[in-house]
């Protein structure tokens, strides 16, 4: 005690009186104290923030994520959801059209079993096939406005990727909203198809999975753009959607005749082009199944070198266009009258419409 009795220890009246060396270091090491009280209440806060950040992460049931795997090494996503009280598999239409002889498994090993009856949207990339099911499925959301979903918001996605059989999870966000498709970051790839988009805060599902645009190619007007060279989309399943039955087994047979018809013209397509541009036969399409027959004439000998000055040259390069101009057309008519289902009439008039395009770039090959 000092000055008359004033206890200089007590913080309190620093303030007051000169302050000595001893209530220098009083105050030094109160304030060294509340330091590190502070900081101890910081990471205990931070770490509480941490682990409910962590058990925040959206759960995804197992039960209703469903892969789908094909007999030759295809794969493909699905899940299980309530529509309009009751319970559906939700997929792509081009993921069920594909998937004859494919198994339909949840993550956890229970088989789904689709009755012979699908449901698939006119306008959307969408089949739901309703089923029989007790366990786990997930709620879609009824309304993506009502639930002020909107660009920036987080979401995950869940699904069959590269069609490995196994569920991955995939987080991005919305980059974009249309009045049927989004547009999501999550870097989804092959066998992702038909996975399901679920929004992380609301816990529900906004979109599923359907396919990815390559915007590389730039121009003047897009060559600063900021978007993705790739970007990813899913559809929607709010809305009005206008939902055409068929039986399962017409899909398939559908399915299978569409991608016979893509699988031709793409052959055909890339023989042209490379006939006309490269002057180059693609002799290595003369396996395929129903188009390596037009090969038969090279299998002989073909010199380029030679032209048009040989005539054995001539009847070879005549036989082969004349062969690739009849396939062309073949099986057009057959083709369209076969299609029924909406979403593969649509595959089927662009693929068409490039047999138009390379009809024209064969008539116009010279030698």
């Amino acid at each position: 005690m000092i000055g008359g009795g004033v206890d200089v220890f007590n913080p309190v009246v620093t303030t007051a009186l000169e302050e000595t060396l001893e209530g220098r270091i009083f105050r030094l090491k109160e304030e060294l104290r509340q330091a590190e009280e502070a900081l101890l209440a910081l990471s205990g806060e931070t770490a509480e923030r941490a682990a409910e950040n962590q058990s925040s992460e959206l759960a995804i049931a197992a039960g209703a994520l469903v892969i789908v795997a094909g007999q030759d090494g295809s794969g493909g996503s699905g899940f299980i959801a309530e529509l309009r009280d009751r319970m559906f598999f939700v997929t792509n239409i081009h993921v069920l059209a594909a998937a004859r002889g494919s198994s339909f498994k949840t993550v956890n090993g229970q088989e789904v079993i689709l009755p012979d009856v699908v449901f698939l949207s006119r306008q959307r990339d969408l089949a739901i096939v309703p089923i029989t099911w007790s366990g786990d499925f997930l709620q879609i959301s009824p309304s993506l406005s009502y639930d002020q979903v909107t660009i920036g918001d987080a979401v995950t996605v869940m699904g069959n990727s590269d069609g490995a059989g196994v569920a991955t999870r995939l987080q991005g966000d919305v980059d974009g909203i249309g009045p049927m498709e989004i547009e999501i970051s999550a870097k989804f790839v092959p066998g992702n198809s038909g996975s399901p988009i679920m929004h992380d805060e609301l816990g529900t599902v906004i979109g599923v999975v359907s396919h990815m645009r390559d915007l590389s190619t730039k121009d003047k007007w897009t060559e600063d753009s900021e978007l993705a060279d790739i970007r990813r989309f899913g559809f929607r399943l709010d809305g009005e959607i206008d939902w055409q039955r068929v039986s399962l087994a017409a899909l398939f047979d559908q399915g299978e005749t569409c991608e016979r018809f893509e699988d031709r013209t793409t052959v055909l397509a890339r023989s042209i082009y490379m006939l006309k541009h490269e002057r180059t036969i693609l002799t290595a399409y003369s396996s395929h199944q129903s188009l390596g027959y037009l090969f038969d004439p090279f299998e002989g000998g073909f010199s380029w070198k030679r032209g048009t000055s040989s005539s054995n040259n001539i009847i070879k390069l005549e036989r082969f266009m004349n062969g690739l101009h009849n396939e062309l057309i073949t099986d057009r008519q057959k083709t369209r009258d076969a299609l029924t289902v909406d979403f593969l009439r649509k595959r089927f008039n662009t693929m068409d419409d490039m047999r138009d395009y390379f009809e024209g770039q064969l008539k116009n090959v010279s030698f």
